[in-house]
């Protein structure tokens, strides 16, 4: 299968083995007249492709009945699964700041949960394929952090997503009398002074509407408003009943579209999640953040109804004088905590410029300022940027944890249980510094005809940063504990004994117990002299042979790799041995001219790390 518009061909596609083409039949809608018409292709691999796809679906038991609807899982099975998905919420938290070991939370410590991916549960990156899990299950660290220390755990929204609904005083419809004109695609009309349906007067279902008029900015400033919609129960549909409709809804202001809600294709699995923060009330949330003078603003809504069920829909808005006090009262009460908690996500992939969702950064900065003892605890889906970094005392990276991420958070924060994850990717200093932003690749940038050159070759992502010596963030690999870790002993060449690869390279170091495919491995002792149990993630990177300039001048090899790594768990004051393998594979380059992998012969550079900068050890390696 396809990624989505990934397909440009179309005997050839299928040919190569392609089955299915998403998500439209821009190529594939014409294997008819291949087939058929002009015979340019054979049925075979038609009866291949389909085959492939039916036997699939013959595993799963779709084929031959009909399903209404699915059943229930087990309990067991959810509960199951609910401490899979915590265990992995737990060991992704990524430690990247914690000054006078500020986490985790000291018992009998006053705390504060500000932000609205504290006080809400946060679905997780907007606009995106990805699993739900069970509602019942979707619980916020609020809550969670309720349920572990009692309700008298202080909180503040800070930067409200939703607001309160627009009144008819600033609002004029099309004739410029309160409120808004609207139309429907039945044909009917009205003014309605505010807009706000539901329950009984939730609007006639399988139509579309549109608002149109004008809304009133008393103020220069910046205005959250929020179009949300309730979302009908996808139980006993299937894919042809929602499947064709891809926006369900956009917001205009001045001519301009802001905000935009989707819905994505998918079995009943998948839901339409436009922003990382539903409503107080698990509605969708098609929000935008607009700078608007004072005035009268033109302003359009369109919403289209799903399932065949009345449509909820409500306007709100958030007013640049809301907006100062609610960061104000989140302000006050971080004054009166010992350690105030700040929650800030990034609403990526649509956010841009590597910024927090709008007003969070303010946010940061004004409770830091208030209290030095701030903790920033981050839900993103890419790296962001840290301009109040200096001013908080410990920052904990949580990604999008899953339906158990509150949990797993509030766990995290005090000291249940310990960070041990370690960054995927790296966080570059600045927008410039990265490489589709800096000034001097200027071919890295998409120009007008949608083309960029990946110049860099396999010097792509963390090795880009190594390779050019640019300053970062925060490195790949990097994480730290609530311990400290020692490493000691490195052995490049654990025994002599002659290992010969499958090319026939010899290896004058030992083959890692651990990995019967590894050709070599690397050892040393890593000691917890901390005060508390922790998981340290040591690394092993390996560089270019030394004389690949001569030896292999066709060649490009990435100026740093990651080979190996280890999980290691350690009591206090515990040490233990630590042996990482490295493969062939990870030693050999793609050979074009014989299209094959071959092994680099010659010196090669080791490197034992915390993370892709942090070098502790370094030695050699003769192949």
């Amino acid at each position: 299968m396809s990624d989505w518009g990934a397909t440009h061909s179309t005997a050839e596609s299928l040919i190569a083995g392609m089955d299915l083409e998403m998500p439209t039949g821009s190529y594939y809608d014409a294997l008819y007249d291949y087939i058929y018409v002009s015979k340019n292709l054979s049925e075979s691999y038609l009866n291949r492709a389909v085959g492939h796809i039916l036997a699939k679906y013959d595993e799963f038991g779709l084929l031959g009945t009909t399903t209404e609807g699915s059943s229930p899982l087990p309990q067991d099975v959810v509960e199951d699964h609910a401490k899979i998905s915590y265990d992995i919420a737990v060991k992704s938290g990524v430690l990247l700041k914690n000054d006078n070991n500020t986490l985790p939370i000291k018992s009998g410590s006053s705390i504060a949960v500000i932000g609205p991916n504290g006080v809400q549960y946060t679905h997780g990156t907007n606009f995106a394929e990805r699993a739900y899990g069970f509602p019942d299950r979707q619980v916020s660290t609020l809550e969670a952090l309720k349920s572990r220390l009692g309700e008298d755990v202080a909180n503040a929204v800070g930067v409200d997503q939703e607001g309160t609904i627009i009144p008819s005083t600033h609002l004029r419809n099309l004739q410029g009398n309160p409120g808004l004109s609207r139309n429907d695609s039945l044909g009917g009309s009205s003014n309605d002074e505010i807009v706000y349906f539901t329950g009984t007067s939730a609007l006639p279902k399988n139509a579309s509407y549109t608002w149109q008029g004008q809304v009133y900015a008393e103020t220069d400033g910046y205005y959250t408003f929020s179009f949300a919609r309730a979302i009908p129960s996808w139980e006993n549909h299937t894919n042809p009943d929602y499947g064709s409709t891809w926006s369900i809804g956009t917001f205009s202001i001045n001519g301009s579209e802001v905000g935009e809600g989707y819905r994505l294709f998918g079995d009943g699995g998948v839901k339409p999640w436009s922003n990382s923060i539903a409503t107080r009330d698990n509605w969708d949330n098609i929000k935008s953040y607009v700078y608007l003078e004072e005035g009268w603003h033109d302003m359009e809504a369109y919403i289209v109804g799903l399932l065949d069920e009345p449509t909820s829909v409500r306007l709100t808005w958030v007013t640049p004088a809301q907006r100062s006090a609610n960061i104000q009262l989140a302000v006050d009460i971080a004054q009166e905590v010992d350690t105030p908690i700040v929650f800030a996500f990034a609403n990526s992939p649509a956010q841009t410029g590597l910024t927090l969702d709008d007003g969070l950064d303010e946010l940061v900065t004004k409770v830091a300022a208030a209290n030095p003892n701030t903790v920033v605890v981050l839900n993103n889906a890419e790296p962001v940027l840290m301009p109040w970094l200096d001013d908080v005392a410990a920052v904990l990276e949580m990604l999008y944890p899953n339906q158990e991420g509150g949990w797993a958070t509030a766990d995290l924060l005090l000291g249940n249980n310990v960070p041990q994850g370690r960054l995927p990717v790296t966080y570059p200093a600045s927008l410039d510094s990265t490489m589709t932003r800096n000034p001097d690749y200027p071919e890295r940038v998409a120009t007008e005809s949608g083309n960029a050159t990946f110049s860099e070759g396999l010097n792509a992502g963390y090795r880009w940063y190594v390779h050019t010596n640019t300053s970062v963030l925060f490195p790949f690999g990097y994480g730290l504990s609530y311990t400290s870790f020692e490493y000691s002993n490195p052995n490049f060449a654990a025994s002599s004994s002659t290992q010969q690869s499958s090319s026939g390279l010899n290896y004058e170091v030992s083959c890692s117990p651990d990995d019967a495919d590894a050709v070599f491995s690397v050892s040393f002792t890593v000691t917890n002299t901390g005060s508390v149990k922790g998981v340290e993630v040591p690394q092993v990177y390996i560089g270019p042979p030394a004389d690949a300039a001569t030896a292999y001048p066709d060649v490009q090899f990435a100026a740093t790799a990651l080979v190996g790594f280890a999980n290691v768990e350690l009591e206090a004051g515990a040490s233990t041995t630590v042996t990482i393998g490295v493969r062939e594979k990870q030693l050999s380059f793609y050979n074009v001219n014989t299209t094959s992998w071959e092994a680099a012969k010659g010196e090669r550079p080791l490197y034992i790390s915390k993370n892709a900068e942090e070098a502790v050890f370094s030695g050699q390696v003769q192949l």
